[in-house]
């Protein structure tokens, strides 16, 4: 799920609606009705919240590309002045 939210943009509504996913879930894993006791036990089980864990992942990607950018910047450098086709 996580790889279909780095390459579709998803609105705050779709991620909303995800993370409702997430807490049905957790109502059914932990038998309980109440949507606050199935996030508070997420919480304690470390699983963090689609959105952010979108953005995390959306700025880790960010972060990955720039980083790219300038290696390859670095190694394109040299070979700017010289002419291949000679």
């Amino acid at each position: 799920m996580l790889y279909g939210l780095d390459a579709c943009p998803v609105s705050s509504r779709r991620l909303w609606s995800l993370n409702y996913v997430v807490v049905s879930c957790a109502r059914k894993i932990f038998n309980t009705n109440s949507c606050e006791t199935a996030a508070e036990c997420i919480k304690m089980f470390g699983i963090s919240d689609i959105a952010e864990t979108a953005a995390m992942r959306k700025d880790r990607l960010v972060k990955l590309m720039s980083n790219s950018i300038v290696q390859c910047a670095k190694f394109a450098v040299p070979f700017q002045n010289v002419n291949f086709c000679s």
